[in-house]
């Protein structure tokens, strides 16, 4: 773990004498030095556009090329066409969903997730709005907050379109049995559509082995730079009437590319592989000296090892002071169903003071309602009460932080401050 954390210059940042704890990974995580650098050598050195007959030109079509190609070796993709990068997942999804509503018709279902971020809500709705679509519902299970499968298997039809769904809670960290969601969607003949923003910092995605139709995840929020990603089926991406400039054409990834993209970032992001495949390299021998796609397996393989480590003793840690209420699983038992993102409430306690309190002490966390207000008001949490605090923990993450986190809460709540 200290030689992993020696790759993220931020780790080493102090406030008023105390090295940070960064629990703020759910809304990004921080860098590691070989994105740093990759981005700042690109800027130096390759910065021009795309398709030129002089050099830069030529090494910034290589950058993407090779961003394509690492990315679908992340997500183990088949064809890197099938990787079409944007802004962020947000304003990939909108552009998304507005190209294949035009294939549906009045009358039309979808199917949304309760637990989702609005990001795998709103651009949805608002097809469902225009296109005179009917919306159907997962639920969740307020006792652990969880998706109800059994509302999914009676929200499909006959005119399902889409379902749509995220692999793990941005909000309360819970995963998806995404292997009955998927059984379930493709018997009623409905696409596949899954949000994996929150679980791509967390769990190996194998969309190959998912048999998802699409996917989207954000890798600033796997130690890379802020940028959107989207995986689709390339028969079905090559279906979709998507938005673009003419000249764009019609091949992949073009017509799901609007604009020029952040070459920088790009580059960023393949320093980021870099230095996870140097992770799964050393954490597992077999992939020592095998090809990228295996390295990066190997190091998402470390990772959820090493997190549900961090699980138990963060869940336990909790339940140990006063007035702490964790919305969703709580059994450190249960730690294989989730990630270690937790949302709790503190009795007597608004979320920001909570945050502000842990900030005065160098703990980084989230309060709010997560961008998920389905499932807070689901969970019975008014937005007007200021929603939860959330602490997520990545691989950066010790054991030493779970305690400062633990005994800051404790003496909060005890000092009423």
């Amino acid at each position: 773990m200290a030689a992993a954390r020696d790759h993220f210059p931020a780790l080493r940042r102090e406030e008023s004498g105390r090295q940070v704890a960064f629990l703020d990974g759910p809304a990004g995580t921080q860098l590691p030095i070989e994105c740093i650098e990759a981005m700042v050598a690109y800027m130096r050195t390759s910065h021009a556009n795309t398709g030129g007959a002089f050099g830069t030109s030529a090494e910034t079509d290589r950058v993407l090329s090779d961003a394509h190609a690492a990315t679908a070796d992340f997500l183990r993709a088949h064809d890197p066409a099938e990787i079409a990068f944007g802004a962020n997942m947000t304003t990939l999804t909108f552009a998304f969903t507005r190209g294949l509503g035009r294939d549906f018709r009045p009358g039309d279902e979808i199917v949304l997730s309760r637990m989702d971020h609005d990001a795998n809500l709103a651009p949805w709705l608002t097809v469902a709005r225009e296109r005179g679509l009917v919306v159907r519902w997962i639920e969740v299970r307020p006792d652990d907050a969880t998706l109800d499968l059994d509302s999914l298997e009676l929200a499909l039809g006959p005119r399902t379109r889409i379902v749509a769904v995220s692999l793990a809670s941005n909000a309360v960290g819970s995963l998806t049995d995404m292997g009955r969601v998927v059984e379930m969607a493709h018997a009623s003949g409905a696409l596949l559509f899954v949000d994996a923003v929150h679980a791509a910092a967390h769990v190996p995605i194998d969309v190959a082995a998912m048999r998802t139709d699409f996917l989207v995840c954000s890798p600033y929020k796997f130690y890379g730079p802020h940028l959107g990603v989207l995986y689709g089926r390339r028969e079905l991406l090559e279906r979709i009437d998507t938005d673009r400039v003419r000249p764009a054409g019609d091949a992949l990834p073009a017509r799901l590319e609007t604009g020029t993209l952040s070459h920088e970032a790009l580059a960023g992001l393949l320093g980021t592989y870099a230095y996870l495949s140097s992770l799964g390299r050393v954490s597992d021998r077999s992939a020592a000296n095998g090809d990228r796609r295996e390295s990066l397996r190997a190091a998402m393989m470390a990772i959820r090892a090493y997190e549900r480590e961090l699980t138990a003793p963060l869940l336990s840690g909790l339940a140990s002071v006063p007035g702490i209420r964790v919305l969703g699983i709580s059994d450190p038992a249960r730690a294989a169903e989730r990630v270690p993102t937790v949302a709790f409430t503190v009795a007597d306690f608004h979320p920001r003071r909570v945050a502000e309190s842990l900030a005065a002490r160098a703990i980084n966390v989230w309060d709010g309602t997560m961008y998920a207000p389905e499932l807070m008001r689901a969970l019975g949490v008014d937005a007007s009460s200021g929603g939860v605090v959330r602490a997520g923990l990545v691989h950066y993450n010790t054991t030493d932080e779970i305690d400062r986190l633990v005994t800051a809460l404790t003496e909060i709540v005890a000092a009423g401050s």
